[in-house]
């Protein structure tokens, strides 16, 4: 695999999410403070005498409850960097710790309470790993400054059996807060795990980049040297393989495209995931789980199958699933370490919500690609209804002009300024639509007004009488339904004068609560039936209606029909919801009429 990227790879986030880290040296420095209260309180009451000292170890003792004060009041007020102060504190409360231990060896002593403060301060901070190391160097440094000291001291810091059996439960101790605080630990990193997930799919669409930063980050979190990331393309239905292999501070990061999937498993189903944590030959079986059933069964994984991860002796493989279909595989690899069934269950939900989130952006950037080509579209339909058809009518008074000037020049004058007249209509109407584009929405105007001026500019400038039917008061219709009913009537008019040769036209509009109905006929030449468009009823075929026409009708979610008979003109009724679900639209494509 050819390696595209050589980088140092970054500390696994170790903060938790939404300023935990800053929470926990809080409470951890406010309960120093109780604490050191309480063991002031307590050997200032005990009757007995400190070991040795007397003065000195009260002096020890508020000196130490003095520096909880101190530390607890930098801590609240964020005045020191809250990456430093775990570390700096916790070696201050092994030497506090020990001084103290050292001077309260009398009486009741607050040893077991200082220890164990101590210790799960580690286990809150570093899990079990730490807090087990602290507690053997406290179980160990214990007796022998215990010892050393009565070297010096004699009869005052005797050794006794205490001594040896007070470090044995301090280990017990430190290994059950520790295994508990480890717990606590990877709950908090697993939850900021996803918690960058979700800024991560927020802030970069599904690139490579985006996706070679959440594998870095999986194999910070689960300590691997390898992850792989297996996608099928759903467009073309190629592999992409992203690849990364972390070595010390450095990854590397390789991309390989294949036709077919470089990795199968067919002892797993494809909704199934799966740990195998030996590898060798003839010992290999693996753990799979059922993402869709929760079953889990062990089967034996073929000794000849190649797997991924070179050189690992351990795998963790999890599916990619979009709708309950497999689009590939997230693999995590490690050289020595065994995964478990927690290990399984995180890398599935991991995988399972990157894979919605980044299929949600995805799907976001289609659906923006979908709106521009509709508003494209609507333009065209804007363009071929308005503009264009300005155009034409200015090109036949031109042809009109050149005859006149050829038959009857005595008429060009009057020609000229019919010309002049639809040059400037269709220059205020460009102006206007520009403005339009330029707006967030169109201007609201009264919709019953505007089909009358519509019926009275077709009656005037194309000789086409106009019966229009509709309700005295205005239906109230959105302002994009009403600009695009008008482009359909204005459509419908043309066609029936320029296609259909039409002398008579009815345009009626009736309106309900939940809808709108919308009639325009003719009585020109009607459709051609050239292609067979046209049923024994004479409704026209869906996709050999006017394709303007029926686009707008789509848009609005409304159900079109189209009548015609040759000689007899045709009918275009077209039903609109107004509230509620889209009625069924029309769908199919050609131009205008196919013939008059």
């Amino acid at each position: 695999m050819k390696a595209v990227a050589d980088a140092p790879a970054r500390r696994p986030h170790k903060g938790a999410p939404l300023e935990a880290f800053s929470r926990t040296e809080k409470l951890i420095a406010f309960c120093r403070v109780l604490l050191a209260l309480a063991t002031v309180a307590i050997v200032t009451a005990d009757p007995k005498q400190p070991s040795f000292a007397p003065d000195v170890a009260i002096v020890v003792l508020w000196s130490y409850l003095l520096y909880s004060i101190v530390l607890f009041t930098l801590v609240r007020g964020e005045h020191v960097r809250q990456e430093r102060v775990g570390a700096f504190s916790a070696a201050a409360d092994i030497v506090w710790v020990s001084v103290i231990t050292l001077f309260t060896e009398r009486g009741a002593s607050p040893f077991f309470m200082l220890h164990v403060f101590l210790i799960s301060s580690v286990s809150v901070r570093w899990g079990l790993a730490a807090t087990v190391r602290v507690t053997a160097f406290l179980a160990f440094a214990y007796p022998l400054m215990m010892w050393v000291a009565s070297r010096y001291y004699g009869e005052d810091l005797a050794v006794h059996r205490a001594h040896l059996v007070r470090p044995i439960y301090l280990l017990v101790i430190g290994y059950l807060i520790g295994y508990l605080g480890e717990h606590e630990r990877q709950s908090k990193r697993k939850l900021g795990l996803l918690l960058d997930l979700t800024s991560v799919v927020r802030r970069t669409p599904p690139t490579g980049r985006a996706l070679t930063q959440l594998m870095r980050r999986a194999l910070g979190f689960f300590d691997a040297q390898q992850a792989l990331l297996v996608l099928r393309d759903p467009d073309s239905g190629r592999y992409f393989t992203w690849s990364v292999t972390r070595r010390k501070r450095h990854a590397r990061v390789g991309l390989r495209i294949t036709g077919d999937d470089p990795y199968a498993f067919p002892f797993a189903a494809q909704t199934e995931g799966f740990f195998a944590n030996d590898l060798r030959s003839g010992r290999r079986s693996a753990l799979c789980y059922d993402v869709i059933t929760s079953s889990i069964s062990r089967r034996a994984v073929p000794p000849d199958l190649p797997l991924p991860g070179d050189g690992a002796q351990a795998l963790l493989v999890a599916p990619v699933l979009i709708q309950r279909t497999l689009r590939g595989w997230a693999v995590v690899a490690r050289e020595s370490r065994k995964f478990t069934r927690d290990d399984l269950e995180f890398l599935l939900v991991l995988v399972g919500q990157a894979a919605a989130g980044f299929e949600t952006v995805r799907l976001q950037a289609k659906a923006e690609e979908v709106a521009v080509l509709e508003e494209r579209a609507r333009i065209a339909r804007d363009l071929h209804d308005g503009f264009i058809q300005a155009l034409a009518g200015i090109d036949l008074r031109v042809e009109a002009c050149k005859l006149h000037l050829q038959r009857d020049p005595g008429r060009v004058p009057r020609a000229l300024d019919e010309l002049h007249q639809a040059v400037d209509h269709g220059y205020r109407e460009v102006r206007h639509y520009l403005t339009v584009l330029r707006t967030a929405s169109r201007e609201a105007h009264d919709f019953g007004s505007t089909l009358d001026r519509l019926a009275a500019e077709f009656s005037i400038r194309e000789r086409l009488r106009v019966y229009l039917s509709r309700p005295p008061a205005d239906p109230g219709l959105p302002t994009s339904t009403a600009y695009e009913l008008t482009q359909i009537v204005r459509e419908a008019l043309h066609n029936a004068v320029r296609h259909g040769r039409a002398t008579q036209a009815v345009v009626k509009l009736a309106a309900r609560p939940s809808h709108v109905y919308l009639v325009v006929r003719d009585n020109g030449r009607g459709f051609a039936n050239g292609n067979g468009s046209i049923d024994a009823d004479g409704f026209l075929a869906p996709a050999s209606a006017p394709w303007s026409i029926r686009e707008r009708a789509t848009a609005l979610g409304g159900s079109l029909r189209v009548w015609t008979r040759a000689n007899e003109g045709s009918e275009i009724s077209l039903l609109i919801p107004v509230s509620g679900g889209h009625a069924s639209a029309t769908r199919g494509g050609t131009d205008d009429r196919t013939a008059s």
